[in-house]
């Protein structure tokens, strides 16, 4: 893209990141408050949360091949519509049976939306000097959406607007659609197709060298960061009997994201050469410090020390996962690679939360809650170890290029 070209598709992309997370995180903050003002027993409820679960994390992988197939911001287009079609009809209907597939529709619409917008940010972090800058400024544009998001549609399901909330998010979506599809149909470099891909596309990229090492190191750092909304709660609200203050060590680390983001990943290219992997192995070792925090230092200030250690791993994982990616995959099927990455994201998140709050319950109930975070950090320890491994022995890994 010529550079005016270029702005447009960063900005359109940065816009398009904020708006549609907005829409989500307020359908997640209030969601399942809609659905109980409805009358729903919790039982009907749950079933309902599941199959918009299911939709939104499942439907991507058969729809991978088609998107790869379609310029990105059609697919986001059809992707945001369809969603604010689920969403509408469901702050109409009451039955049961209507409510489930308005929310399958909208868990699928929301499910090809996000692997669009990531096709979409891919096409644009193409012509750029630095991946990562682009993944850091989109991460920071999905941390303000959910910081504002969140406390709006909370505020507004207090006060009995149920209608107003759903139809709030589902135009939200439309919007998001409709403008990045303005700004960006005829933008040459993002409405180029990966070209055919199926069923093999899945067998043949996990056969690409390297691919299998990222996916492992993939899951080891969601499985670090599953212990923030996980373990942490219960360790706040149990252990520090502090359940009232959580909400402002979520806040801080929503605000060291917004603030510190960007200036981290200039200071860690500089640092690291450019060298995605090099970064990684760095967020594996600030993890295992914040853990080694909530052991050393006693009560809630222990706590604060470990979200903002946490937040600083997390500020340089996450963008490095994007990056690393694209350095393994190029431009082909890039909706499949996606796709792909979110199983494993999938895995490591639910095995490290799953890991976490069982393993510490055990552990509080032999009065060894503590020595929880030192069984962490030695696994974070390792983690760093098999990290360097695979990058020193798989040739995908370190024939990824400098900045990627």
């Amino acid at each position: 893209m010529e550079p005016t070209g270029q702005q447009r598709g960063v900005s359109a992309v940065v816009i398009h990141y904020f708006m549609a997370n907005f829409g989500y995180f307020g359908l997640l903050s209030s969601l399942v408050v809609m659905l109980t003002a409805k009358g729903l027993q919790a039982s009907q409820v749950a079933l309902l949360m599941a199959l918009f679960t299911f939709a939104n994390k499942v439907a991507k992988i058969p729809l991978a091949p088609w998107l790869d197939g379609s310029p990105a911001p059609r697919s986001v287009l059809t992707g945001c519509v369809i969603a604010a079609v689920g969403l509408a009809t469901l702050g109409q209907v009451q039955q049961l049976p209507l409510m489930a597939l308005a929310l399958m529709l909208a868990g699928v619409g929301i499910s090809i939306n996000n692997l669009a917008s990531k096709q979409l940010g891919a096409a644009v972090s193409d012509s750029m000097q630095s991946r990562a800058r682009l993944f850091s400024v989109i991460n920071v544009a999905v941390n303000v959406a959910s910081a504002v998001a969140a406390p709006l549609a909370l505020y507004l399901v207090d006060r009995k607007q149920y209608g107003w909330v759903a139809a709030g998010i589902a135009a939200t979506y439309v919007l998001a659609g409709v403008l990045t599809w303005l700004r960006l149909h005829r933008v040459a470099a993002v409405m180029q197709k990966a070209g055919s891909s199926n069923w093999r596309t899945y067998r043949n990229l996990l056969q690409r060298p390297g691919l299998r090492a990222f996916l492992l190191i993939n899951a080891f750092g969601w499985f670090l960061y599953g212990q923030l909304f996980n373990t942490l709660a219960l360790y706040v609200s149990s252990a520090l009997d502090s359940a009232s203050k959580l909400g402002w060590l979520y806040s801080l680390n929503a605000v060291l994201i917004v603030t510190l983001q960007l200036p981290l990943t200039h200071i860690a290219e500089r640092w690291q050469g450019g060298r995605p992997m090099r970064q990684v192995t760095l967020a594996f070792t600030v993890f295992m410090l914040a853990f080694i925090a909530a052991w050393a230092v006693p009560g809630y200030p222990g706590a604060v020390v470990f979200v903002v250690l946490f937040t600083l791993a997390e500020m340089l994982f996450i963008p490095s996962v994007d990056v690393l990616l694209l350095g393994l995959i190029g431009q082909e099927s890039r909706a499949v690679a996606y796709s792909i990455l979110s199983i494993s994201t999938a895995v490591g998140e639910s095995l490290g939360g799953g890991f976490g709050v069982t393993t510490w319950r055990w552990m509080s109930n032999h009065n060894h809650m503590s020595e929880f975070w030192l069984l962490v950090a030695g696994m974070a320890l390792v983690f760093v170890g098999v990290t360097g491994y695979l990058q020193r022995s798989s040739a995908g890994l370190r024939a990824i290029p400098q900045g990627a």
